[in-house]
């Protein structure tokens, strides 16, 4: 039996909150009243002679048609149905909850809506919302992982192939691009890691990079990491190229994903090795490192930070730029390193992983991670980390 298998889906009619249709002549103060009066109730699904016409929801009622001056006044007494949404996302009662978020992520990828109808045969006879679902899923597998931790090695055996799965998600640890280098690793602490890095070509000059990790580790944390990534592909598939701008979108599945539940720190770089740049931006993730080459030194790139992301919908991240010239470096990383502790409880630290960076980095990317890797074991005097622990290193090929 597989690992999914075992654990029921619920359906949208296990999700949904039954509501009641509102007549499209009723007033728009009188909807008003009604959000007013009920701070639960997210969207109303609005009926007329022919049936369901669309949905109000509370963030358009009150942050787009009524935040304007005047609007109170303009559209108080008239008709709902002049600011219904009439092509809402909509979905049947019978889909399963996986399959509804599989839907709403392609529909709406940068997750904007809180909530949409449910209808079986042209009627609206629920609505769910968003946040909602992501937790029925989430406390599925949750559950799941405490039936694991209580069954037999045979089950234990079903967890070692979810990590499995895991790990075959990540792209391979080393990649060569344009006389370029690139040398990750993650090292998981637990069976399913919240740690995740990424790399992507953006065209034949540019490559970007990503590091991130969700606050603890397990089920939860690994389906927020999955999400994070799932989002960072989607925007670059509508075109989104920007640290910025991916670290935005990105905010978005990790909010409605975790539901403020779990944050996670990231950081996205995308290196020009045309004009011999990086542009970084950073959500709340520790600092990356450029070791130069000209000078033999290591920098922190500590100019620039944000809130981690599922920490507010609206963060803004701001970009900063760093030349990178020629056997330069650059070096990303989670906490898990700064933080592995020896026997005396003292952490490696940021002191000896510097050190480290400015004896060893600019060597080949792979020399580099791995003698790392072994120079906080040897401190720990374990192999295991107590925490996640991802490396990642780009650097130019010094045969190419």
């Amino acid at each position: 039996m597989s690992l999914h298998s075992q654990f029921s889906t619920a359906l949208l009619t296990d999700v949904m909150r039954p509501v009641v249709s509102i007549a499209s002549s009723t007033t728009v103060t009188e909807i008003a009243s009604i959000f007013t009066s009920n701070a639960a109730l997210l969207m109303i699904p609005v009926s007329g002679d022919s049936g369901f016409e669309g949905v109000i929801s509370r963030r358009d009622l009150f942050s787009r048609h009524l935040a304007r001056k005047f609007a109170v006044e303009l559209y108080g007494n008239k008709p709902i149905s002049l600011l219904i949404n009439r092509e809402p996302i909509t979905m049947p009662p019978e889909m399963d909850a996986n399959s509804a978020l599989s839907l709403l992520l392609e529909r709406d990828p940068e997750l904007e809506c809180d909530s949409f109808p449910v209808l079986d045969g042209g009627n609206c006879v629920g609505i769910v919302h968003v946040a909602e679902l992501i937790m029925v899923i989430s406390k599925g597998q949750a559950s799941l992982l405490k039936k694991l931790e209580d069954l037999s090695a045979r089950i234990r055996e079903e967890v070692e192939k979810a990590r499995q799965i895991q790990q075959n998600l990540l792209p391979p640890s080393s990649f060569n691009f344009a006389c370029t280098v690139l040398d990750a690793v993650l090292i998981n602490s637990s069976e399913i890691s919240g740690d995740v890095y990424d790399y992507f070509k953006i065209d034949d000059r540019r490559l970007g990079v990503m590091v991130g990790d969700v606050s603890g580790h397990g089920i939860q944390s690994g389906m927020v990491a999955t999400a994070a990534k799932a989002g960072l592909h989607l925007l670059l598939e509508r075109g989104c190229t920007t640290p910025a701008a991916l670290l935005s979108g990105m905010n978005k599945a990790v909010l409605v994903t975790a539901s403020n539940s779990l944050m996670m720190t990231a950081v996205v770089a995308v290196i020009d090795l045309a004009e011999r740049k990086i542009l970084y931006a950073n959500a709340g993730h520790n600092y990356p490192y450029i070791y130069q080459a000209s000078t033999k030194t290591v920098v922190t790139l500590d100019n620039t930070s944000g809130f981690p992301l599922g920490f507010e919908l609206e963060s803004v991240y701001d970009e900063a730029e760093v030349a990178f010239h020629y056997n330069d470096r650059l070096f990303l990383y989670t906490d898990g390193i700064i933080e592995a502790l020896n026997t005396n409880e003292e952490e490696f630290g940021y002191d000896r992983m510097e050190a480290y960076l400015r004896d060893e980095l600019g060597g080949h990317p792979e020399h580099a991670r791995r003698g790392l890797v072994e120079a906080v074991r040897a401190f720990t005097g374990v192999d295991d980390f107590e925490d996640d622990v991802t490396i990642l290193i780009v650097g130019d090929e010094t045969e190419c």
